[in-house]
Parts: structure tokens; C-alpha cells; sequence
């Protein structure tokens, strides 16, 4: 059975992709023919796609810690509450007004790519792809040559906040600028068989969800994307939410989101059920479930 599994960026929610990876493997499905994923989603995806099973990530981001800790100068931290503990005055202040990012990323990218073990594209257990944004002409990037660890540090790289991973000419910075989900990848590669799990569906927000400056920003890129109408091969035949009131930002108690992420995903069963289905059958099942999100899409 040949299909692709998609997973969306949300920073912290994007822990839940590891609960919905259990739950897949649990429940005994193929594996995925393709993995794609943007941000968070990419390096979930990258992770399983270079062979790391998802008890291992579990045991590994299931655990309470601070993003200072994969940070290349922990003298710095970022405005995110127990993500960090807000800029240093003085060499923090200074970097963040004269390099490309309050952090280089370079200790990221060394974890990811002991992580991914070397891997290069071409050469995974599963075959993976990821997207990210050129910020020098705003154009979306796949990378499909190259160590998978740089492809993935480039497409979770927030603007500010990591430096974006120059490359060709290019300056490479988070895949959620320009598709947060990019189910259009899997299409381009011949899939018509596709699995999107998204991390959260738009909608209002409150003064107390904006407590800091980069709430303030996430928040205003969401805006800026909302008003951007799908096209057509950005629309996924059939998706999962794995949706909560958890804060990109908010990495504390991060075994509770990857719980969260597989309960979501066992409590849609009957689409998983309908998407796994062989045969004629399955695909019945599967244009049923392609015709509710167009509907979806569409109001």
C-alpha cells in the first residue's frame, strides 16, 4: 500500500506528532511510503523517517527540558516562559541586533544531525521530504540533496530566533511561512493516497493567549497565512486533528502533549479505519472521506 503521511508545524504541539506516530504503529498500518513535514512536523518526520522509532523519541523529548539546552550560547534565552528564560541584557541584546537570529542554530543542527545519524536524502529507511522558505526571494524550498539534518534545521528555523541556514545563495529560514502543512509535496510526487495531521484549525484568540512578543508575532503570521485560500493540491483526501489549546511556545510537561497526540489520534479511529481500508471498498471509503474536505475547504 503506497501512501504519504504529512505532519503540520506548531512548535510545541508539534510533540503530539510523536503520540500520533504510537498510535499508527499500535494500531499495526502500513508504514508510510513518504514522509513530509514542515517545522516541528519535519523533524518528527525526519527523526522516523531516518529509523528512530517513537518510543525512543519519547524517552528523549518526553522528558521536561529547555530549549537552551540545544541552543549554541545558552548565555541567551528566548521570551518563551519555561521554553526559556527571557533575552540576557548585554551579549543577548547585542546579537539579536547584529546577526541573523538570537541563536545560530549550529548546536541544533549537530544534535539533529547525530539524531538522523548522518542520513542524507536518497538514503533514509523512508523516503522524506520537507519544506522551507528562501527569505532572500520569498519562493518555497524542498531540499532533495544533502544531509537530512540541515534540510530539517533549515524548515524549523523561526525568523529571529534561529538564523536561517544559508545555502546556494539562499537563506533558509521555518517552512510555515509558506505552507505550515504541504500536503502539495506528496501530490507532486505521485500520491493521491495521503495522511495530514494537523496541529490546530484557526480561530479567535484572546488578549491573555498574547502574553509576549513572540506570541504577538505567531500570532500574526497565522493572520497573514489564514487569508491566503488553499489551492487545490494543497488540500489533504484525508486528515487528523490532533488539536489543542497548548501554546507553540509552551514546551513544559511535553510527555502530556505526546499523550495528547496519540488520544487524538485513537479517538479517530473510524477515519484511520476508512483510510486503511483495501480494495474497492477502500476506496469508497477514501472518496467519502476526500469529499468531506472539500466541504471542509470550501466554507
Amino acid at each position: 500500500m503506497k501512501w504519504a503521511l504529512v505532519l503540520s508545524g506548531g512548535g510545541a504541539r508539534g510533540l503530539a506528532h510523536i503520540g500520533v506516530l504510537e498510535a499508527l504503529e499500535e494500531l499495526d498500518v502500513p508504514r508510510p511510503s513518504l514522509v513530509v513535514g514542515c517545522s516541528m512536523g519535519a523533524i518528527i518526520g525526519g527523526l522516523y523517517a531516518t529509523g528512530m522509532p517513537p518510543a525512543e523519541m519519547k524517552a528523549f523529548m518526553g522528558k521536561d527540558f529547555s530549549v537552551t539546552d540545544f541552543m549554541s550560547d545558552p548565555s541567551k534565552s528566548l521570551p518563551f516562559g519555561a521554553f526559556s528564560r527571557l533575552l540576557r541584557i548585554g551579549k543577548g541584546i547585542k546579537n539579536a541586533f547584529s546577526g541573523t537570529g538570537l541563536d545560530s542554530g549550529e548546536k541544533l543542527g549537530e544534535l539533529l544531525d547525530e539524531m538522523t545519524r548522518g542520513a542524507r536524502f536518497g538514503h533514509t529507511a523512508i523516503p522524506f521530504a520537507c519544506n522551507a522558505t528562501d527569505l532572500c526571494t520569498g519562493r518555497e524550498v524542498v531540499p532533495e540533496e544533502g544531509p537530512i539534518a540541515e534540510a530539517i534545521r533549515a524548515s524549523a528555523s523561526f525568523p529571529g530566533v534561529f538564523s536561517p541556514v544559508e545555502t546556494d545563495g539562499a537563506l533558509l529560514a521555518d517552512g510555515y511561512l509558506s505552507h505550515n502543512t504541504p500536503v502539495w509535496i506528496a501530490r507532486k510526487r505521485g500520491y493521491a493516497r495521503i495522511l495530514a495531521v494537523y496541529l490546530d484549525r484557526f480561530g479567535r484568540a484572546g488578549p491573555e493567549d498574547l502574553g509576549n512578543p513572540l506570541d504577538v508575532v505567531l500570532r500574526a503570521f497565522d493572520c497573514a497565512l489564514n487569508g491566503v485560500k488553499p489551492r487545490a493540491i494543497d488540500r489533504p483526501p484525508t486528515r487528523i486533528t490532533a488539536s489543542n489549546d497548548r501554546s507553540p511556545l509552551d514546551f513544559d510537561r511535553p510527555l502530556e502533549q505526546i499523550t495528547f497526540g496519540y488520544e487524538a489520534t485513537m479517538g479517530q479511529r473510524a477515519v484511520l479505519d476508512a483510510f486503511f481500508t483495501p480494495g474497492f471498498r477502500g476506496m469508497i471509503r477514501r472518496g467519502i472521506l476526500a469529499r468531506n474536505e472539500r466541504k471542509e475547504h470550501t466554507r
